[in-house]
């Protein structure tokens, strides 16, 4: 489990949640933008709960080790949609260009 740290306040949930949230930040941060997020939290009463987060530029997310007798939170679910938001935040590529690269100096291939 991993306790986050984020503006006044923390909370706990599993390892992969914590690791892709900061991956997120880091990734809006990258590209200038802000997301709100709601992420699976294990509550202090032990329940599962939700934390909702502003992730953005100036975003300041701390995830420390913790140890904790409660059982791993999990979500598969969430952790594949953030990787897909962080995949869709990364470098773009141009499609395909048959025709019209000829006369431009320095076109570099591997944006093609």
């Amino acid at each position: 489990m991993k306790r986050i740290h984020y503006a006044s306040g923390a909370v706990l949930t599993g390892d992969a949640i914590a690791e892709v949230l900061v991956q997120y930040a880091a990734a809006l941060a990258a590209s200038n933008s802000a997301a709100e997020v709601h992420a699976p939290v294990r509550l202090e009463t032990g329940e599962e709960g939700e934390a909702v987060m502003l992730l953005g530029p100036a975003s300041q997310i701390l995830a420390e080790q913790e140890t904790s007798t409660q059982t791993e939170l999990t979500n598969s679910e969430f952790v594949s949609e953030l990787e897909e938001r962080i995949a869709a935040l990364g470098p773009m590529k141009a499609g395909y260009v048959r025709n019209g690269t000829e006369e431009i100096d320095d076109v570099d291939p591997d944006l093609l």
